[in-house]
């Protein structure tokens, strides 16, 4: 290897690094000039010459000495790119840290790596710090759900409309992907639209709390079925206007049905139930508001006739009602979430019946609240 001033590559090293019969002291003397290659201000003949000791430990029989190449200059801008794309095509240890990370390999060296369709490498790719449009469509073609799930779930992809879109084509049952998208920080709005018809009500609170939603897809994520409908998932502390607005789209779609307003009243969501009654009743939301706190027999009872609700259903909004009430009045101060669980633990003692399935949403909230509090 020739000669070399102990500057900065340290000649014990090279000598243990071309000589040592350890793998492990040759491997502890490739880190340490592989940081000095890294770190240290080397002149041109050094580093020419450390270039040489770099295709040298590439070519060491031993994994752990190429792995100890890989693994210190993954980052490294100056680690040489014939280097880089030798390792990239050793065992997966060994080039996992360098196909994740490596900043030398171009969009080409990459998609030829994907084609070897090595799962490890493929995912390896997928959690680089920045991805183009070509590699991402490149792990689509070559790579299984789960390196797809992880260049979803990868900021630093670059992923547009039209590719996630063919995405969730492929995977649409697979959760995986769908939490992917749901945990990235720029999901466009016509994938969360997508996404809302595609997730699990618990997914769905999820995308909830990460997006800043339109007032219109949360509607949906309130209301696609009527059994999985959860007043829960909409922002508690929506405007009088949004409120407004779901509440009439609910009803223009013919979704605004008294199992919803059950909930809204049990859940203690009274904005929502005042607009329901005005837009069932036809009157002011003003006047609905005033009969919804009125127990006379012109109040509460006259609306939830005029409402379309039946006697044992208008039980259950005065019922609800009142429980609200008591709890406004009560000199105890409650936060929203024990709040709500009083509430419905109430609802679900009534002396009468309530439909199972909103018993079973009661309960499942319930059971969320709890789960929270604990």
């Amino acid at each position: 290897m020739g000669q070399l001033a102990k500057s900065q590559l340290d000649e014990k090293d090279i000598r243990a690094l071309v000589r040592h019969p350890d793998p492990e002291r040759r491997a502890q003397a490739a880190q340490s000039i592989c940081r000095t290659y890294r770190d240290g201000k080397l002149s041109d003949v050094e580093r020419l010459f450390a270039r040489r000791l770099l295709a040298h430990m590439a070519e060491d029989a031993v994994a752990i000495v190429r792995r100890a190449l890989a693994v210190t200059l993954k980052n490294s801008p100056e680690l040489p790119r014939d280097i880089a794309l030798k390792l990239a095509a050793d065992i997966d240890n060994i080039a996992v840290p360098l196909l994740q990370n490596s900043p030398v390999f171009t969009d080409i060296d990459l998609i030829e790596v994907l084609r070897s369709k090595a799962a490890a490498k493929v995912r390896a790719i997928a959690k680089r710090p920045s991805v183009s449009g070509d590699i991402v469509r490149a792990i689509i073609r070559y790579g299984d759900s789960y390196a797809v799930a992880d260049v979803a779930a990868n900021d630093g992809a670059d992923i547009d409309r039209k590719t996630a879109e063919h995405m969730l084509r492929l995977y649409h049952d697979n959760d995986l992907l769908k939490n992917a998208f749901i945990s990235r920080r720029d999901l466009p709005a016509p994938i969360m639209e997508r996404l809302i018809t595609l997730v699990s009500e618990e997914a769905a609170l999820q995308l909830r709390r990460r997006h800043d939603l339109p007032v219109t897809l949360a509607v949906d994520l309130a209301t696609r079925t009527r059994e999985r409908a959860t007043i829960s998932i909409i922002d508690e502390n929506m405007s009088e206007r949004d409120a407004r607005l779901l509440v009439q789209r609910l009803f223009d779609e013919g979704r605004l049905t008294v199992s919803l307003m059950i909930r809204m009243a049990g859940y203690g969501r009274m904005v929502l139930l005042k607009h329901a009654m005005a837009l069932r009743a036809n009157i002011q939301p003003n006047k609905a508001a005033l009969m919804i706190h009125d127990s006379g027999p012109l109040g509460l009872k006259a609306l939830c006739k005029e409402a379309g609700l039946n006697p044992a259903q208008t039980k259950i909004i005065r019922a609800a009602c009142a429980i609200f009430r008591d709890l406004e009045l009560a000199t105890v101060q409650y936060d929203a979430d024990y709040f709500r669980s009083i509430m419905i633990e109430r609802m679900l003692t009534l002396p009468f019946e309530i439909d199972e399935g909103d018993t079973e949403w009661f309960l499942e909230r319930l059971d969320a609240l709890q789960t929270k509090a604990a």
